[in-house]
């Protein structure tokens, strides 16, 4: 008989051990594809040439020629710029520069945490009368009390200025900003594509507005 109870008590374990993984890898695969996008502000403008085509060479402003740091963002910018059908040749029709620069911000943020508080209730009861504070039950109610904490993280900026050669002398063409914040968790290596991507979607896009960019998360292989 007792050997019947622990065989049992160990075949729901088991049950249970199962379940509880198969929610918590259903938990998992939900999670990674609800990851949140990057998101953030773009402004253009610009007067693109009609059917021109998509060739161009890079050019550095005087800080940025020696700087390693801006050749690796530039190998970076590259690959989104042949995602977006432009092509690098010797020979282009455009010149194109960038900025990319990443400051850290720290600010103060209150948030509502919520808290249990009894709620008491007063009041006559009997034949004779009398007064009971609650009742058979107690009775909470939800409350919330502010909470104050620093918080670091980072503002992404890039900025991508275009111009056309075939104009003499040449002229700018198109001015592209993107903006997004990010917590410490981020790296620019890791935003900097999804700011091209951004600028780049549906380039040249409109001219002249500041709207709301939305760019999803690739998943890792």
């Amino acid at each position: 008989m007792n050997d019947c109870k622990r065989s049992g008590g160990g075949v729901r374990s088991g049950a249970a051990r199962r379940l509880i993984a198969g929610i918590l890898a259903g938990l998992a695969v939900l999670l990674a594809g609800c990851a949140t996008p990057l998101r953030g502000q773009l402004t253009a403008f610009h007067e693109w040439p009609v059917d021109a085509p998509r060739t161009y060479q890079f050019v550095r402003a005087a800080p940025q020629r020696d700087s390693l740091e801006h050749a690796t963002w530039e190998r970076t910018l590259r690959a989104e710029l042949a995602r977006a059908g432009f092509r690098e040749t010797t020979n282009p029709r455009f010149s194109i520069g960038f900025d990319y620069r990443v400051s850290r911000q720290l600010g103060r943020f209150v948030e509502a945490y919520p808290t249990v508080q009894p709620y008491f209730w007063w009041g006559t009861w009997g034949s004779r009368g009398g007064v009971s504070i609650g009742g058979p039950w107690p009775w909470w109610g939800p409350g919330y009390y502010p909470v104050e904490y620093d918080r670091a993280w980072y503002e992404y900026r890039l900025r991508i200025e275009i111009e056309d050669l075939a104009a003499r002398p040449p002229r700018r063409v198109y001015e592209g900003t993107a903006v997004s914040d990010g917590l410490e968790s981020s790296t620019p290596a890791e935003v900097l594509p999804l700011l091209a991507r951004a600028i780049l979607g549906d380039f040249p896009g409109p001219s002249g507005v500041t709207r709301r960019v939305e760019v999803p998360l690739e998943p890792k292989p």
